[in-house]
């Protein structure tokens, strides 16, 4: 009973290793493709989706004008209320761009 019991345990190990590399693969590859689309928006104005709140001003979904992109930042210029205010975030915690017309 008890070595069944260990193979099962080994087993579930394996598949749970397995799939926590896989989601990383994943992400990798939606960070890359991302990467590669953010430079034809600079100097739009256009709305950034993020995947979790960042802070309280920022909760789900950012816009703004398009300033700079980096290997692992983006700076987004935000019109509040009467200034102007520059917002810096990282590429790995968005989850959708889209051009404001």
């Amino acid at each position: 009973m008890n070595e069944v019991f260990g193979v099962v345990t080994i087993a579930l190990l394996i598949y749970i290793i397995y799939s926590m590399k896989r989601e990383e693969e994943d992400a990798g590859k939606l960070q890359r493709s991302f990467k590669s689309v953010l430079p034809d928006f600079l100097g739009k104005m256009c709305e950034i989706t993020l995947e979790e709140p960042l802070v309280i001003d920022m909760l789900f979904s950012v816009k703004g004008i398009l300033v700079d992109v980096d290997d692992e930042w983006v700076m987004l210029r935000v019109q509040e209320k009467k200034k102007k205010v520059t917002k810096i975030f990282r590429i790995e915690n968005i989850s959708g761009i889209n051009e404001i017309l």
